[in-house]
């Protein structure tokens, strides 16, 4: 029980910092809207169009930051063994994506502000480190488990070193694009891993592993059905905004003001309200039972 305390208090750590991050890019956006508002003149522009805009504004560093503690958080924490663990770790490395690679803008959208300055040269510099620390990190998780590439047991290594082969090698072959995709590609991935990790929860009934273990807060079945409600939602919304967007697009018309910043802040509210209950399911074990013992 000692040995489960202290691998509680470890991820209930880990846990709590994803929430504070998502909790802190909600107050630097609501912090730059109202001080925009304050500041717009008569038929001004004061509220971005996306959540991903915000990268052009003071907000960027925050942005920045959260994406990239959200991305280490996501892949520390160990998930179920084969989907889930596997879930989280592109979940988290999709977050980096999206967090380096801001959501493109016409050459004359901010030309003068600072925060829009030398961008492709800040992007390549950003996602070089990273696919550099990233090779690194793959290497030292691949060499204990080098066996397992011959066999069915290292799909999940295959595909991993897959993902970061795609990205280095877009980013290499053909930087302009890259710069116009990345962003989005990145951004479905991240939530559609999310959305799947969350279903993943919302269908496991043997959380606990004995006796002395307990999950606080709602009962397992409460849990599992509120999880695959949340799972559902943000399946339907990130499937609204993608027709909505394409819609749009087909037609030639302009999507409305705000929806993708709406279809984004409905998405991450979401996802901040099943890692709250999951943070309080796993208070003091840390892991679902199908996590441990590797």
């Amino acid at each position: 029980m000692a040995q489960t305390q202290g691998v509680g208090l470890t991820y209930r750590y880990l846990r709590v910092g994803i929430i504070s991050m998502v909790l802190a890019l909600f107050a630097a956006l609501a912090l730059q809207i109202s001080a925009d508002r304050a500041s717009a003149g008569p038929g001004e522009e004061w509220w971005l169009a996306s959540i991903s805009t915000y990268f052009y504004t003071p907000v960027q560093n925050v942005l920045v930051g959260v994406t990239v503690v959200v991305g280490l958080c996501l892949i520390a924490i160990k998930g179920r063994d084969g989907g889930e663990d596997v879930l989280l770790n592109v979940a988290g490395m999709m977050a980096f994506l999206t967090g380096v690679v801001p959501t493109p803008l016409r050459p004359d959208a901010c030309a003068g502000e600072p925060y829009c300055l030398e961008v492709p040269e800040r992007v390549a510099n950003n996602v070089g480190a990273l696919l550099i620390a990233g090779l690194a990190v793959l290497v030292l998780a691949t060499w204990p488990r080098r066996g397992d590439l011959v066999h069915r047991d290292g799909w999940d290594l295959w595909g991993t070193w897959a993902i970061w082969v795609a990205v280095a090698g877009s980013h290499l072959a053909w930087p302009a694009a890259f710069l116009g995709w990345a962003h989005y590609v990145g951004a479905v991935l991240l939530f559609l891993c999310l959305i799947a990790v969350a279903w993943v929860n919302g269908r496991d009934a043997a959380v606990t592993s004995g006796p002395d273990e307990r999950t606080r807060g709602l009962s397992t079945g409460s849990y599992r059905r509120t999880y695959r409600i949340i799972a559902a939602a943000m399946l339907a919304v990130l499937a609204a905004g993608l027709v909505a967007h394409f819609g749009f697009q087909a037609s030639g018309r302009l999507l409305p003001p705000q929806a993708l910043f709406t279809v984004e802040a409905l998405l991450l509210l979401l996802f901040a309200v099943f890692w709250v209950l999951q943070t309080i399911e796993f208070w003091e074990i840390g892991l679902p039972a199908k996590a441990r013992g590797r």
